[in-house]
């Protein structure tokens, strides 16, 4: 799968975008007020399967929005609010976009799959079962290297040990899974037996 390790390296350019981003956000109070009107999230399945159900990048954003102010936010900024919220608005919109814009990259891992067709999704696919094909799309080897490269280049933001940790933290409850989620619904949507 030659060209799914290229799309690593995509991703993995990508992740350096949004922990950027990251970074630059945390600097900033939650600001709750700013989007009080998001009170809960989807799960991460809902979210990944309305995410790879629409085809924009602004209907993408939209659906990551409540994931991002519900859960993300709080993980990541201290409690509060800043006298000069735009500044806060501006980085959000940061973030969002680079998320959408890693999390997109699914949709194409998923493509990927289904035409080189690793045996291992065979039975899960004709099953049509998410949880069984979740577990087969699941490489814990390349997740935990993930996990290893948001930590460094966390550090390279000169984030410090405790945001490191946050935006690793991320990653680990929000950004792999829903990114696996899309996966699955791309291909029991697309696969055809």
């Amino acid at each position: 799968m030659n060209k799914l390790a290229q799309l690593r390296n995509i991703i993995a350019s990508l992740d350096e975008t949004l922990v950027k981003s990251l970074c630059r956000r945390a600097a900033f109070r939650v600001n709750c007020e700013l989007y009080n009107e998001l009170q809960t999230a989807l799960s991460a399945t809902d979210t990944a399967n309305l995410f790879g159900s629409t085809s924009t990048i602004a209907g993408r954003v939209q659906v990551i929005r409540p994931l991002y102010v519900t859960a993300i936010l709080p993980a990541l900024c201290a409690a509060g609010n800043d006298d000069d919220r735009r500044k806060c608005i501006a980085a959000d919109a940061n973030c969002m976009n680079a998320l959408v814009q890693r999390l997109n990259l699914s949709v194409h891992v998923a493509a990927l799959k289904i035409e080189e067709m690793p045996e291992a999704l065979h039975a899960p696919l004709g099953r049509r079962d998410p949880a069984l094909l979740e577990d087969a799309i699941t490489n814990h080897t390349v997740e935990n290297e993930v996990i290893a490269r948001i930590l460094e280049m966390s550090r390279e933001s000169q984030a410090d040990g405790d945001l490191a940790h946050k935006i690793a933290c991320i990653y680990e409850q929000w950004v792999i899974p829903v990114s696996r989620k899309i996966q699955v619904h791309d291909l029991l949507a697309k696969y055809r037996l």
